[in-house]
């Protein structure tokens, strides 16, 4: 069974459960190749994951690794993801030319200035929607304005593009490791804010047995689907179509619908099926 055979299976008539099980024994025979050391595999060809702590952890355990174990289920190219830690996943990406990096968007690279095109990139579909905030000291009220920033201390992940997002309102940016030590900064009173996106943060605050802090779910940072962005190649445009083919397909789709339900996520981060499903 191959990635194209599971992708076709979508016009058949075989029970839903029956093609969940197909997938699952898949998976399991594919379990030892998901996660592969530097040296395994030449970072060319690698798909750089953005590790940031518990939802997506360098060891490939959270939420997020969850979800790209799924869809890139049966995909040969699966064996080559790598997490990294998040500001070292973005240099990889940016030096290696058919390089991916996960979880991302090319409107979302084009948004920080990581990237000066979107021609020379190319996307699969999204596989899971975020939204980023601002959150407040819990206590406090949730932010208004962007302009309120100004001399305010946020905390926010090491690699991120936050600054060249939010630089025009003079904030002073506290870069950290990972999403739990910010979370705490944040609790503890160290920073005014905190950047951050849901779903993550929900997982996060429930850790740290804390209630999600003020956030003014108006004002966002942004609000996309992200899903995994490569290099433009021949090879990668391949992967992606094979990639896309998986997503669009109504089995598949509900496997991942039941990853999120069990993950505890809200539909609502479930990304829109493509159009004229």
């Amino acid at each position: 069974m191959t990635a194209f055979d599971i992708a076709s299976s979508g016009n058949t008539r075989r029970p839903l459960w029956a093609g969940t099980l197909l997938l699952v024994l898949v998976a399991l025979l594919m379990v030892p190749s998901y996660y592969a050391s530097a040296t395994e595999t030449d970072p060319e060809d690698a798909i750089f994951g953005t590790g940031w702590g518990m939802t997506l952890a360098l060891d490939g355990t959270g939420f997020y690794n969850d979800v790209v174990k799924y869809a890139l289920t049966g995909v040969q190219r699966g064996q080559r993801y790598m997490p990294q830690p998040y500001k070292r996943a973005k240099v990889e990406f940016a030096a290696h030319g058919r390089s991916c990096l996960y979880p991302s968007s090319i409107p979302h690279l084009l948004n920080g200035a990581e990237i000066d095109n979107a021609h020379d990139y190319v996307e699969t579909l999204p596989l899971i929607f975020v939204e980023s905030h601002i959150f407040s000291k819990p206590g406090t009220e949730p932010l208004q304005d962007f302009t309120l920033l100004e001399g305010k201390t946020i905390a926010y992940a090491n690699g991120s593009a936050l600054p060249n997002i939010l630089g025009q309102y003079d904030p002073v940016f506290i870069p950290t490791t990972d999403e739990t030590t910010k979370a705490r900064m944040l609790s503890a009173g160290r920073v005014d804010y905190m950047s951050g996106s849901l779903p993550d943060n929900i997982f996060v605050f429930e850790a740290l047995g804390e209630k999600l802090p003020p956030y003014n779910p108006d004002l966002s940072i942004l609000k996309v689907g992200i899903g995994i962005v490569c290099h433009r190649t021949p090879e990668n445009e391949a992967f992606v179509g094979v990639v896309n083919a998986l997503l669009e397909n109504q089995i598949v789709r509900t496997g991942m619908k039941d990853l999120f339900e069990r993950a505890g996520v809200a539909p609502r981060f479930f990304p829109d099926p493509p159009e004229g499903e």
